[in-house]
């Protein structure tokens, strides 16, 4: 009976050491995967409250692939943190704002060139080239962040260089 009552706790400090060392590279890439810094917040945070599904033995071996998985998701997903409420009641329920970042944040016209076309590229190579270029991530550690094959994955990162490429043309044009 206690080696059942003992795995939770395991899983729960494995997760909480790894959120600890990886939480500002994850609001970085949430960041610039969503564009506003409210929706990265919620996101990683959402990210964390579901990366505890996962057990123990995965976190220890794909730890820091397994929190980017969870961000990428909940972002996919549009997840919150608290979960939304389901039914009729969820359209009654008024979401508090998590932060409050004033009116300047997400001014259109200060974002670079650069900002603009990663924004336009489409989710999935948007969130591949992040982590591949901004967060360091083998193309194994991207297959399990993507849900995909490491194959598959150095070709979404490929294909996401060449649509990031154009579109970058085109903007600075």
């Amino acid at each position: 009976m206690n080696t059942v009552l003992e795995r939770p706790q395991i899983a729960a400090s494995t997760l909480e050491e790894l959120g600890r060392q990886h939480l500002d590279a994850l609001v970085t890439y949430a960041l610039h995967l969503t564009g506003t810094p409210e929706d990265a917040v919620e996101y990683v945070t959402a990210g964390l409250f579901h990366a505890r599904h996962f057990p123990a033995a995965a976190l220890q071996r794909d730890g820091r692939a397994i929190l980017y998985r969870a961000v990428t998701r909940a972002a996919r997903q549009n997840q919150h943190y608290p979960p939304q409420r389901r039914g009729v009641a969820r359209l009654f329920a008024k979401r508090p704002a998590l932060i409050s970042l004033g009116s300047a944040a997400g001014d259109a016209a200060r974002i670079n060139t650069a900002k603009r076309a990663l924004l336009a590229t489409e989710f999935s190579r948007r969130a591949s080239l992040l982590l591949r270029d901004l967060a360091k991530l083998s193309y194994r550690e991207i297959g399990v962040a993507m849900e995909c094959s490491p194959e598959a994955s150095s070709r979404l990162v490929a294909s996401a260089r060449r649509e990031f490429g154009s579109i970058y043309r085109d903007i600075s044009i």
